[in-house]
């Protein structure tokens, strides 16, 4: 388009236009994007995304030698809630194991939802004690909410893995991740000997 010819009023809103356009293309860009990385239920990462990210933090890690924790997290019985209040309540109760996760860990770490039940958390230049810590806020956020919900509690179930810079190079993410999910099976057996646990619902 040429402008030679344009009285300045008509240059000023072509050049307006084509800024509001500009503009538009790139919040489109933007949400395109968002949606491309997110678990639409939850709002936190989806798998692909999640994973992508976490393989780039362990090539930095291993490059610079920070430690980062890994852990791998289950949302107790969402079966038993499905079953027994349908399939609504068991979407909110993960939509709330986010949104509790997501509020009780630092902006610099992440969650991903790995699918179904399965999150996974990545705490970002963090020692197994610093992430035992930030669990310990989730648990007593997780609490919190218990006390306002008269049907089913919400429980979670978790495992870590902390990756330091004296492993060996050849571990992966995926080494990480399993070591994790084994110390999640560990505990959640533990709570299912444990009859307490076993009162889900209210």
């Amino acid at each position: 388009m040429s402008y030679e010819n344009m009285d300045k009023e008509t240059l000023i809103k072509v050049l307006k236009q084509k800024d509001d356009m500009l503009k538009a293309l790139c919040l489109e860009k933007e949400k395109l994007t968002y949606y491309a990385n997110t678990d639409t239920m939850t709002e936190v990462l989806n798998r692909r995304a999640g994973l992508e990210l976490l393989e780039r933090k362990l090539h930095l890690s291993k490059t610079c030698g920070e430690s980062f924790v890994v852990c791998f997290v289950d949302v107790d019985r969402l079966k038993l809630v499905n079953d027994t209040f349908g399939h609504e309540e068991g979407d909110k109760l993960l939509v709330n194991a986010a949104k509790i996760i997501r509020g009780s860990i630092r902006e610099t770490d992440l969650v991903i939802r790995m699918g179904g039940d399965e999150f996974l958390i990545v705490f970002h230049r963090s020692t197994m004690k610093e992430a035992n810590k930030l669990w310990y806020r989730i648990s007593k956020n997780v609490e919190e909410l218990n006390k306002n919900n008269d049907k089913y509690d919400l429980s979670l179930s978790c495992g870590f893995c902390e990756y330091r810079k004296e492993m060996n190079k050849e571990i992966s993410i995926n080494d990480l991740i399993k070591k994790a999910d084994m110390e999640m099976y560990k505990r959640k057996m533990t709570k299912r000997r444990n009859f307490r646990d076993m009162c889900l619902i209210k």
